[in-house]
């Protein structure tokens, strides 16, 4: 009877003791389970880090974005005067009518006030009129001389202020291609504190001269957006007339072309640019092109590695390709070489002897727009930080 209790016992212990580790097991099992059904519940789409999360809330603001209201606006008031700060109001209306006012300042006292207003589009979205009042005060504009040999060191420097109003009427027949007209009235004033090169040397300087200006172009665009884009082209082909309107010999036509191409390679994370420019003047007979409206290279979309205007002429061709690569949704890096020159007549152009320039670039931007770009840039005549607003192109 004994034995037969203690062997009872012996089966209850035994079997408390293997129970006791299975019973632990299945409630870390469950303990387990529980746990990553809590995760599952907070687990969501995968999206973009912190960081780009912060980039996207300050460039998709209506402060950069273009959008309605305040915002800050970087650039030059007129090339050569450095770089400038300021101000706009933007305003978007029914049938893309808009307001746009723009103030700013560069750090040697430059300044520049315009407003833009766009009618509401006709003719089932097809014409658009749209015109701009604006108004400069460009101080220390450097002037090299005329040509592709001209010195550094024999820089001249003129205080520049234009008063302009412009009108122009855009039409677009079909998709992608667009015809435009217009109008302006130019009204320009310069000033030479210490003159050191003659007026022959300087045309149209230290003069109030007076433009009648008639603008037609014809352009086939099919970029996703002017403001920034991975593919598409830009081709574009304009003519000037500005005609002196006191009667002082400064009146001349221009030709402008322009060839923009975007190839995206690995969906678009990767794009090879290139852009072509001819601009070509040609004076009246007895006339000359005024200094301050002549075609220039040397600037943060020309020539980067040279000094705002540094060369100028009444011809000019510009070649630039860039290598673009995106390591984020809002950042582009490019590697980029400029080559070009200046010549009084088109025929002179030599390409052995261009002038280059190259370096790397980092751009930060939305999905149709440009914030913010820094470029490094090297040439014969050294190194040159740029900072703008806008693509190069």
């Amino acid at each position: 009877m004994i034995l037969s209790s203690m062997r009872s016992l012996a089966l209850c212990v035994s079997l408390f003791v293997c129970a006791a580790p299975l019973a632990a097991q299945s409630t870390r099992v469950e303990s387990i389970a529980e746990q990553q059904a809590e995760k599952a519940k907070q687990l969501g789409v995968e999206g973009p880090s912190k960081g780009e999360q912060i980039i996207r809330r300050v460039l998709l603001s209506p402060l950069l974005s273009g959008g309605d209201g305040l915002y800050p606006w970087f650039g030059t008031v007129f090339s050569g005067t450095g770089m400038a700060l300021g101000a706009g109001y933007f305003k978007r209306l029914e049938n893309a009518a808009r307001i746009n006012i723009q103030t700013g300042f560069s750090l040697n006292n430059s300044m520049m006030v315009r407003g833009e207003a766009a009618a509401p589009e006709l003719w089932r979205g097809m014409l658009q009129v749209d015109g701009y009042a604006q108004w400069l005060d460009a101080r220390g504009v450097s002037f090299y001389g005329s040509g592709p040999e001209s010195a550094r060191a024999a820089r001249e420097r003129y205080d520049y202020r234009p008063f302009e109003v412009n009108a122009t009427a855009t039409l677009r027949p079909v998709r992608y291609v667009s015809f435009a007209g217009g109008y302006s009235f130019l009204d320009i004033d310069t000033q030479r504190d210490l003159p050191r090169l003659t007026a022959a040397e300087m045309p149209g300087i230290d003069r109030s001269l007076t433009f009648q200006v008639t603008r037609a172009s014809l352009a086939i665009d099919w970029r996703t957006s002017p403001g920034y884009s991975t593919r598409g082209g830009y081709y574009r082909a304009s003519v000037e007339r500005h005609h002196e309107h006191s009667g002082q010999p400064f009146s001349f036509n221009t030709r402008e072309f322009e060839i923009v191409q975007l190839l995206p390679l690995v969906r678009e994370q990767f794009v090879l640019a290139g852009r072509g420019v001819m601009t070509l003047t040609t004076p009246d007979g007895g006339h000359q092109v005024p200094v301050m409206l002549a075609p220039f290279l040397g600037s943060g979309s020309t020539l980067r590695s040279f000094v705002n205007r540094r060369f100028s002429d009444r011809n000019r061709v510009l070649l630039t390709g860039e290598y673009r690569w995106r390591p984020s949704r809002y950042i582009d890096m490019a590697l980029f070489l400029d080559a070009g020159q200046v010549a009084a007549d088109r025929h002179d152009f030599d390409f052995s002897a261009f002038e280059t320039s190259w370096g790397l670039g980092a751009r930060f931007h939305g999905p149709h727009f440009n914030a913010l770009r820094i470029e490094v840039a090297r040439g014969r005549e050294g190194m040159r930080l740029v900072f703008a607003g806008s693509q190069p192109f």
